[in-house]
């Protein structure tokens, strides 16, 4: 019942969802992101790879390809105007 009364208004919260979401769409995040599952996707297929070498490789090509497709595909589409 008190969460009716003193319920705060709708443009107050679109205010705060529209800041949370340019902060969680911002470039920094997503390529920190893409960082993170390349890692994990290095990680995963660690075991396969002989050597650090390899390793530091695959992680190399995985990120610049993730970061790639970023770019081509997600950052044209919804950049800002």
């Amino acid at each position: 019942m008190r969460f009716l009364i003193k319920r705060p208004k709708i443009e107050l919260i679109q205010d705060e969802l529209n800041t949370v979401m340019e902060v969680m769409s911002a470039e920094v995040f997503i390529y920190l992101d893409l960082l993170i599952f390349s890692l994990i996707f290095t990680f995963l297929l660690a075991p396969i790879f002989n050597s650090l070498a390899l390793s530091c490789l695959q992680f190399a090509c995985s990120y610049s390809f993730f970061s790639w497709i970023y770019l081509t595909a997600f950052s044209r589409l919804f950049r800002k105007n």
